[in-house]
């Protein structure tokens, strides 16, 4: 059964990021460091990577990791993404389709996220693992591939203002038939890959946001939710997960430890826990609609006063970075005339000269292309004729 993540299951992914106890160092290649970890009762290793990115904020990483119309853009293996619907500001439950190397068949996911941002200085978590949902069963054509556990802890560097230190920790079966020696020995290739395109996607995404219609970021701005809000009831428990987040170093109460895997038989709901009034990482404001709504379940924590800025500022800084960029254009692309209306009558000129060469060599190509069918009905014409006659030729040779 889906469980809302609190301050305990996110303490747990930061330890065990960190902790290099009883992990084996794989690759170590300029920034970026490849972990495993053997798993008791299962086949299949955990994977933790650590890297650097000098050049792209956390803040850019994590809109990255949540952005779904840009996941679109940048995951070449997504076959599907959905989004299922909002357990609360904080958590979501979405599915997701990834291809596979034929003859392998595409595996396909629904997982609940949780997320946490600690504040422009602090840290930036997002969490996810694999739940049922009554409404995606599994689906033929795809295998149901099972995630324990999916992690991203993301911290800005303190040697660099403008890069951060990104750490990955994963646990997933890919379910069917794959051997688990195959799964565990391609794993710790596979995870530079994955740092890779994640870096490359990240350099890219502001100037992509700012081409796009509207710059909904839900993620950050919960006023800008337009998921439909689902039960947790809907996310039945019919599946075990034998991997439990490792427990604090120091238990002084039942509360502080993380809750473990619930009975499939018998589950029992987690404890609620009484925490401070939920606020929306919207300058401190209180969201009246969305904060009662966000009590039917225990809700996951968000640090107040989370100082980030105000739509109607950002957007005013987005508009005059366009105007300054358009400007910029201007003064390089026109040449100076007299009001610049010289500059403005070049261009103007090129693009009808752009506009009718674009013409000119879209007939010469239909042109080229009748010839070329001619040509070829000739060829087929006198292949044809030729077969002919020496068919008439073999008869006229035939004794009887």
């Amino acid at each position: 059964m889906a469980r809302i993540a609190d301050d305990s299951d996110f303490e747990a992914l930061k330890r065990l990021v960190d902790n290099h106890d009883g992990w084996t160092l794989e690759l170590s290649k300029s920034d970026t460091e490849v972990y495993t970890r053997p798993v008791p009762g299962c086949n299949f290793n955990m994977v933790k990577i650590h890297t650097e990115f000098a050049d792209v904020t956390a803040d850019i990483v994590f809109d990255v990791l949540h952005d779904p119309d840009y996941r679109k853009v940048w995951d070449s293996h997504m076959l599907a993404s959905e989004e299922i619907g909002i357990l609360n500001v904080n958590n979501d439950v979405g599915y997701y389709a990834m291809s596979c190397p034929p003859p392998l068949k595409p595996r396909d996911f629904v997982l609940q996220r949780s997320w946490l941002d600690t504040g422009p200085q602090g840290e930036q978590m997002l969490l996810s693992r694999s739940v049922p949902h009554k409404n995606y069963p599994p689906k033929k054509g795809y295998v149901r591939a099972m995630s324990y556990i999916t992690g991203f802890v993301l911290r800005t560097n303190e040697n660099s203002k403008t890069g951060c230190i990104l750490k990955y920790v994963a646990h997933c079966d890919p379910q069917g038939t794959l051997p688990p020696w195959l799964v565990n020995k391609v794993t710790h290739t596979l995870g530079p890959r994955m740092v890779k395109d994640l870096k490359k996607a990240a350099l890219g995404y502001p100037g992509w946001k700012l081409t796009q219609p509207h710059l909904r970021k839900p993620w950050r701005f919960p006023e800008e939710i337009r998921c439909p809000r689902i039960s947790i009831d809907d996310c039945l428990d019919t599946v075990t997960v034998p991997l439990a987040l490792p427990p604090a170093a120091t238990v002084s109460s039942p509360k502080s430890a993380p809750s473990q895997q619930a009975s499939p038989i018998t589950p029992q709901p987690p404890a609620q826990r009484k925490l401070p009034q939920l606020k929306t990482q919207t300058n401190g404001r209180v969201l009246p609609i969305l904060h009662k709504k966000a009590q039917s379940t225990p809700s996951s924590p968000v640090v107040e006063e989370a100082k980030f800025p105000k739509r109607d500022d950002l957007k005013e800084l987005l508009e005059e970075k366009r105007k300054d960029e358009k400007k910029k254009q201007k003064d390089t692309k026109e040449p100076k005339g007299k009001d610049g209306k010289e500059g403005l009558k070049s261009s103007k000129e090129l693009e009808k000269e752009a506009k009718a060469a674009a013409k000119e060599s879209k007939k010469l190509s239909k042109a080229a292309a009748k010839e070329a069918a001619a040509a070829e009905s000739a060829l087929a014409k006198k292949e044809k004729k030729e077969k002919g006659l020496t068919k008439r030729r073999s008869l006229l040779n035939l004794k009887f």
